[in-house]
C-alpha cells in the first residue's frame, strides 16, 4: 500500500529528534510531591485489587465489593486533580476525568443496588453513568490529539484511517453476533442498551488507534497509557458481554480486574513525565502497522464468506480497503512529487543551471581528482546591472535574461569544468589547471567577453555589465566551502574596485577584522560561545507579550561579543548559516514547549538568511522541529529579509507558500526600503511585516514622512498583516510607535535582550508597556 519514496515525502512533515540544549536551565515544570504521592497510591491500589481478583476466595465476602469501590473513588478523585492542578490541555483531561468519574458513580451504584439481585434490570441507571462515559472520552481524546500533532500530513490521517477501520472491523466481528444472540428475547430498550457497549467500545478502540497511528507510535507514556487503558476497557466489557450470554459473570473476577486497571491507566496517563526526546518510530517500521491492519480487514472479509458475520464488520472491512486504496494513489502521487523534488532539489528553475548543491558536490570531485601540480579554480560571475534591468524592463523580461544567460554559460564551458547559478544575479563557474594564477585570470576574462556579448530579450538587444572573482585551492582555500567563499569575497572586491576581475586576496573583507583564520574559529566554536538571545514582543493591543525574538551572538574568546549581524555574514561566507539557523530554531522551539508545557501560548520568532530561504530544505525541517517539540505550528514565525522578493521572487513565493501549507507564520524583515517589494504584497503568503529601526527614522524628518510610514502601516492593516516595529531603543521611536497604528513592536524601550532565564517576569506576569504617554 505504500512506497519508501511516499515515507521520504511524509516524513518531511514530521518530527525530528530534538537536541536537549545543556545550557538551558529551564526545565519542565514537576508535580508537587503530595500529587506524585498521590499517583502512587493510586496506582498501587488498581494493582491491588487487580492481584487480589486472582485470589479472591482467601477473602471474606464483600471484601473484594468494598475494595473495588474505594478503589475507583480514589482513581476518579485522583483523575479530577489534574486539570485543576496543571494548565495544559486542561480542557481536554477536564472531559476524560468527567468520563471516569461518570463512569465510577455508575459502578458504585450497579455495586450497591444489584450485586445481589437475581434479575438487574437494563437499562438501569448505572447505564446511564456508564454510557456517559464514552462521548467525554471521545472529545478529550480528540482534543489531545489535536493540541499534539498540529497539521498533520493527510498521509498520516489516511493511516490512522486505515488502523481505525481494520480494528473496528475486527472488534465487530467478535463481539456484535454474540451481544445480539444474548438480547434476542430482551425488550427493545435492553437490547439498544446491550448494543450501546459494544458500539460505545468500538467508536472508542477506533479513535485510540487513529491516534496512536497519527502520533506516529512514538514511545510517549501518555499515549501508550491512555490506548492500553482504552484497550483494557474494550477487553473487559467485550469478556462482560460473552459471560453475560453464558451466564458465567461473576463479581471480582478478571473481568473487573481489566476494568480497574484500564481506569487506573487512562487516570494517570496524564501526569506521566513525558521524555525531551520524543523518537518517532520511522521507515518500515511505520508503515507494519498500517499494512498488517490492512491485511486483517482483508482477513475479515474473506472470513465473512465462510461465517455469517455482522454487517457493521463487512462495512467497516471493506471501508478500510477503501482507504487502503486511496492511500496507495496518495503514495504514488508522493513518490512522483518526491522525484519532481528531487529535480527541483538540485535544479534553479529560472536559469536552468546546477544550483549551489549541485556545485558543492561537482567542486568536492573535481577537489579529490585534482593532482598534486594542479590547482582548482571558482569564478564567480556577476550581473552587475540586474536590479536596473529589472527595474526598466519588468521581472519576467529578467527572468528570461536569467535563463538566456544560463544557457549560454553551460555552452562556453568544456566538461570537467561545471557551472551553477548561485543564487540572485551571480554565476559560479569552476575548473582546473595549472599553478599559474595568471591562466585563471585570463579564462576568466575570455568567459566575461562571450557573457558580455548582448541578450535578445523580446526582440530588444540587451547589454550586461559583467564581473568575476577568482579563487583558487590549494593556492588560497583548503576546502570547497572556504573556495567558493572566497571567490565571493573577491567578486565584492571587483565590485569596489570596479574592475571586471579580481583575485581573493586573504586580507580582505572580515579576515582584516578579525584575521584569517575567523571562519575556522566560527566552525569549531564551542556550543557555549554561541549565546542565544531573547527579547520579548508586545501585542500593543493587550500590552502583552506575544512572543520571542531569539537571535545568536558569539561570545569571541579574543574579540569578545560580536553582534548578530557580524555573526550572520561570518556564517554566510563560510558556509556556515543554515547549521547555526538550525541550532538557533531547535533552542527557540524546545524552549517554546517549555513555555506552552508551563501554560503560557508565547510563541518564537527566528531569523533566516538569504540562503536559509533558498535552501528548499527549511519548511520541512522548520515542520520537522514544531512537531518534534510538540508546539503548534503557529507558534513559530519566521523572519525572511526583504532581499528575498528581488533576488528571485517566484521562488521566494514558492518557499512561501511551503511554509504557509505547514502552518509556519512568516515575516518579511526590514521591510519598506524597496518600493518593488511593496507592490508584490498582495500576492505573498506571508503573516507579518517587520520595520527596521532606519524605517522608522523617517517619521522623525517632518510630518510628510511620518504621514509615508503611517500609510505604509495601514496599506499593511488593510491585507490583514500584522505590523511590528523592531528596534525601538529610544523614546522617539517609542513615541513612532505609537502614533503610527503598529501592532506589535520589540526593542529596549519596551523589554531589554536577555537569557531564557530572564523571561519569566514577561511571560508570565503582567507589566504594562512603556509606550508615549506612560
Amino acid at each position: 500500500m505504500n512506497t519508501v519514496g511516499g515515507e521520504q515525502e511524509e516524513e518531511r512533515a514530521m518530527a525530528t529528534e530534538p537536541t536537549t540544549e545543556s545550557a538551558d536551565s529551564a526545565a519542565r515544570p514537576r508535580l508537587p510531591l503530595p500529587y506524585r504521592i498521590l499517583r502512587i497510591i493510586t496506582v498501587a491500589v488498581g494493582v491491588l485489587y487487580a492481584a487480589a481478583t486472582l485470589i479472591s476466595e482467601i477473602f471474606p465476602d464483600g471484601f473484594l465489593d468494598t475494595f473495588y469501590n474505594v478503589a475507583i473513588i480514589i482513581t476518579s478523585l485522583f483523575a479530577c486533580i489534574r486539570p485543576i492542578l496543571i494548565a495544559r490541555d486542561r480542557l481536554a483531561w477536564a472531559l476524560i476525568a468527567a468520563a471516569i468519574t461518570l463512569w465510577s458513580i455508575g459502578d458504585i451504584y450497579w455495586t450497591s443496588s444489584f450485586i445481589d439481585a437475581v434479575d438487574i434490570p437494563v437499562p438501569s441507571l448505572a447505564d446511564g453513568f456508564y454510557l456517559a462515559m464514552y462521548p467525554l472520552a471521545y472529545i478529550g481524546l480528540i482534543l489531545l490529539v489535536r493540541s499534539a500533532t498540529g497539521r498533520v500530513p493527510a498521509s498520516v490521517w489516511l493511516d490512522g484511517a486505515v488502523t481505525a477501520l481494520a480494528a473496528g472491523a475486527i472488534f465487530s466481528a467478535l463481539t456484535m453476533n454474540t451481544v445480539l444472540a444474548a438480547s434476542i428475547d430482551d425488550s427493545q430498550a435492553a437490547t439498544l442498551t446491550n448494543l450501546s457497549y459494544p458500539i460505545g467500545d468500538l467508536a472508542l478502540m477506533v479513535i485510540v488507534v487513529a491516534v496512536l497511528t497519527m502520533v506516529r507510535w512514538r514511545p510517549d507514556p501518555m499515549w501508550w497509557s491512555l490506548g492500553l487503558g482504552a484497550a483494557f476497557f474494550a477487553v473487559a466489557d467485550t469478556g462482560y458481554l460473552f459471560t453475560v450470554a453464558h451466564e458465567t459473570y461473576a463479581v471480582g473476577s478478571w473481568i473487573d480486574a481489566v476494568w480497574m486497571l484500564g481506569l487506573t491507566l487512562m487516570a494517570v496517563a496524564g501526569t506521566l513525565e513525558r521524555p525531551d526526546r520524543a523518537d518517532d518510530v520511522r521507515g518500515l517500521a511505520v508503515l507494519l502497522v498500517p499494512i498488517v491492519f490492512s491485511f486483517a480487514a482483508l482477513t475479515v472479509l474473506i472470513v465473512g464468506t465462510f461465517i455469517e458475520l455482522h454487517p457493521s464488520a463487512i462495512v467497516l472491512a471493506a471501508a478500510c480497503l477503501v482507504t487502503v486504496a486511496v492511500r496507495t494513489v496518495l503514495t504514488f502521487q508522493q513518490s512522483k512529487a518526491l522525484a519532481r523534488s528531487e529535480i527541483d532539489a538540485r535544479t534553479d528553475r529560472v536559469s536552468g543551471l546546477g544550483n549551489r548543491r549541485v556545485l558543492d558536490a561537482a567542486l568536492d570531485r573535481m577537489l579529490a581528482d585534482a593532482s598534486p601540480n594542479q590547482q582548482v579554480g571558482a569564478t564567480i560571475l556577476a550581473i552587475d546591472d540586474l536590479a536596473e534591468l529589472n527595474g526598466t524592463l519588468g521581472y519576467t523580461a529578467g527572468d528570461h535574461l536569467l535563463h538566456a544567460f544560463g544557457s549560454r554559460l553551460a555552452a562556453a564551458i568544456e566538461p570537467p569544468a561545471a557551472c551553477a547559478r548561485l543564487g540572485g544575479a551571480e554565476f559560479a563557474v569552476i575548473h582546473a589547471g595549472g599553478a599559474d594564477i595568471a591562466e585563471f585570470r585570463e579564462r576568466a576574462k575570455q568567459l566575461l567577453e562571450v557573457m558580455a556579448r548582448p541578450f535578445l530579450i523580446d526582440n530588444t538587444p540587451i547589454q550586461v555589465q559583467l564581473r568575476a572573482g577568482i579563487a583558487l585551492s590549494p593556492g588560497h582555500a583548503d576546502t570547497s566551502e572556504e573556495l567558493v567563499q572566497y571567490a565571493a569575497e573577491a567578486l565584492h572586491a571587483a565590485k569596489r574596485a570596479h574592475s571586471s576581475v579580481e583575485v581573493y586576496d586573504a586580507r580582505s573583507a572580515h579576515t582584516r577584522l578579525y584575521g584569517p583564520a575567523i571562519v575556522a574559529e566560527l566552525n569549531a566554536a564551542d556550543e557555549d560561545e554561541l549565546l542565544k538571545i531573547y527579547q520579548p514582543r508586545f501585542d500593543l493591543t493587550s500590552d502583552r507579550v506575544s512572543d520571542v525574538a531569539v537571535s545568536l551572538r558569539w561570545n569571541h574568546p579574543i574579540h569578545g561579543m560580536l553582534p548578530a549581524e557580524t555573526l550572520s555574514n561570518i556564517a554566510t561566507h563560510a558556509g556556515l548559516a543554515s547549521r547555526l539557523t538550525e541550532t538557533v530554531l531547535r533552542s527557540a522551539l524546545e524552549q517554546c514547549s517549555r513555555w506552552h508545557a508551563s501554560g503560557s501560548g508565547t510563541g518564537v520568532t527566528i531569523e533566516a538568511t538569504l540562503a536559509d530561504v533558498f535552501d528548499s530544505r527549511l519548511p520541512y525541517d522548520v515542520a520537522r522541529m514544531v512537531n518534534a517539540f510538540d508546539v503548534p505550528s503557529a507558534a513559530a514565525t519566521i523572519r525572511i529579509p526583504e532581499e528575498v522578493l528581488l533576488v528571485d521572487p517566484q521562488r521566494a513565493a514558492h518557499v512561501l507558500g511551503q511554509f504557509r501549507d505547514f502552518g509556519v507564520r512568516v515575516s518579511i524583515d526590514h521591510f519598506g526600503r524597496s518600493a518593488p517589494s511593496i507592490t508584490r504584497l498582495r500576492a505573498l503568503p506571508i503573516d507579518e511585516l517587520s520595520f527596521s529601526p532606519a524605517f522608522l527614522e523617517t517619521a522623525l524628518t517632518g510630518a510628510q514622512d511620518a504621514s509615508l510610514v503611517r500609510s505604509v502601516v495601514d496599506f499593511a492593516r488593510g491585507l490583514g498583516l500584522a505590523t511590528v516595529a523592531t528596534g525601538v531603543d529610544t523614546p522617539a521611536l517609542r513615541d513612532i510607535v505609537a502614533t503610527c497604528g503598529f501592532s506589535h513592536a520589540q526593542g529596549n524601550m519596551l523589554a531589554p535582550e536577555t537569557g531564557p532565564a530572564g523571561l519569566g517576569r514577561w511571560l508570565f506576569g503582567t507589566r504594562p508597556l512603556a509606550v508615549a504617554g506612560n
